[in-house]
């Protein structure tokens, strides 16, 4: 078994958080849930892929080397950062497939952040994506529109 077999549920949280996106408007972007909440919905879309690139492709990958940040001044419509999303998860679910199971006791060293097991940075990267899908959510929410359905299996 590999890990994108283990995490196979990841593909039904993509899915919902890729409905999610298609809803909303370039002008949708700049939305706050709270005044001083300290991200927009543009904000939470960028960290979905920042967090994703991070863990998975910088840390993982590449052993730990310094991130590489997104460029978020060319990422100005809906449609650009949902490109950006899908080339980055495409890549994670490709990789995801060359993981056994047997590797997720595994250490990985994380630039001055400790050495965490390659298991757990898996989970945490696919709990960080329901979390902010449902960030996302409330977004919706608030701007009057109505959520995708998560709960069913199909």
């Amino acid at each position: 078994m590999n890990a994108a077999q283990f995490f196979d549920h990841w593909n039904k949280i993509w899915r919902d958080l890729q409905r999610a996106v298609s809803m909303l408007k370039d002008e949708h972007l700049d939305f706050r849930p709270a005044e001083l909440y300290h991200r927009s919905v543009k904000d939470i879309l960028l960290h979905i892929i920042e967090l994703e690139q991070f863990w998975i492709h910088d840390v993982i990958q590449k052993g730990g080397s310094a991130s590489s940040h997104i460029d978020k001044g060319r990422l100005r419509t809906v449609a650009e950062i949902q490109e950006e999303m899908e080339a980055v998860h495409k890549r994670t679910m490709d990789f995801l497939t060359t993981v056994p199971v047997e590797d997720f006791n595994r250490i990985v060293q994380v630039p001055q952040n400790g050495t965490p097991k390659l298991g757990w940075i898996l989970w945490h990267t696919f709990e960080q994506q329901i979390h902010h899908r449902g960030e996302l959510y409330l977004c919706l929410s608030l701007l009057g529109m109505d959520r995708p359905k998560t709960d069913r299996p199909g």
